[in-house]
Formats: structure tokens, C-alpha cells, sequence
């Protein structure tokens, strides 16, 4: 993850996945959430050179938001999972753009949505990442 998309996230948490090899596996095939409107700067402060500032919640019932930084190495884009989702583009003639996923394929591991009412596009998972939109604003 680079500081390329950050102006985009001013309303958009990106969604990842966490790799196993982090902190021995803890938070593997958990989602984490970036913070927001900086991914690298979160509750916890600055995030160090090469990591992002992310949220999760715990795994109990009742569970608190833990705020960590993780090694932008240990991080992979998350998935949709269904259509109406959003999601940015990371690759491709739309890159950078947030669009709604009009179609889900997970068995054949593709998306596709459509651009200003006609042009329909297809990419594969790894060329987005899910995001979701905030859901506080700060004044």
C-alpha cells in the first residue's frame, strides 16, 4: 500500500486481509480496516516507515476496537464478497477510482462494474480492494 490512494480515503476505510505470518498468525483470515482519513497515521499515532495504521475489532463477544500498525508486507486487498459492494480500483484504465461491483464471481475470482451508466469492466480480485464508506465524520 503506497500513498497514492490516501486522498481517496478522506470517505472510505480500505478493507485487507492480514497474512498469517504476522505476530504468529493471530489475526490470519481476519479483515482489518485502515484508518481514517490517514492510513498511516491512526489512534496509536504515526505509523513507521513501511506500515499501515488499521482497526479491527476483537474476537469476543462485546469485543473493543484494537488499533494496531502491521508491516504493509503482511497486508493483501480484501475482496468483495457480493454485487453493491464498493470497491477501488487499483489496476487498470479506472485506477484510483471507488466504483459499486454490479456482478461477483468468487469461483472464478472476478468482478465487474459499470462506469457512468454504460461501460461495463471486468477485473480480477487483485486488481481492487474493498472499501467501506465511513460511518463518522469528525467536526
Amino acid at each position: 500500500m503506497s500513498k497514492e490512494f490516501a486522498p481517496k480515503l478522506f470517505k472510505y476505510h480500505v478493507v485487507l486481509k492480514v497474512s498469517p505470518r504476522f505476530e504468529g498468525g493471530w489475526l490470519a483470515k481476519r479483515f482489518v480496516s485502515t484508518a481514517c482519513p490517514d492510513p498511516f497515521c491512526g489512534e496509536n499515532g504515526l505509523a513507521p516507515e513501511g506500515y499501515v495504521a488499521v482497526f479491527c475489532t476483537s474476537n469476543h463477544t462485546g469485543g473493543k476496537l484494537q488499533h494496531r500498525h502491521i508491516p504493509a508486507q503482511d497486508l493483501s486487498p480484501a475482496p468483495p464478497r457480493k454485487k453493491h459492494q464498493q470497491c477501488l480500483v487499483l489496476d487498470g484504465p479506472h485506477r484510483g477510482l471507488i466504483v459499486t461491483i454490479s456482478k461477483c464471481s468468487s469461483a472464478n475470482r472476478t468482478v465487474e462494474y459499470v462506469i457512468a451508466g454504460a461501460a461495463t469492466s471486468t477485473l480480477s480480485f487483485d486488481q481492487i480492494c474493498l472499501v467501506e464508506p465511513v460511518k463518522y465524520t469528525i467536526e
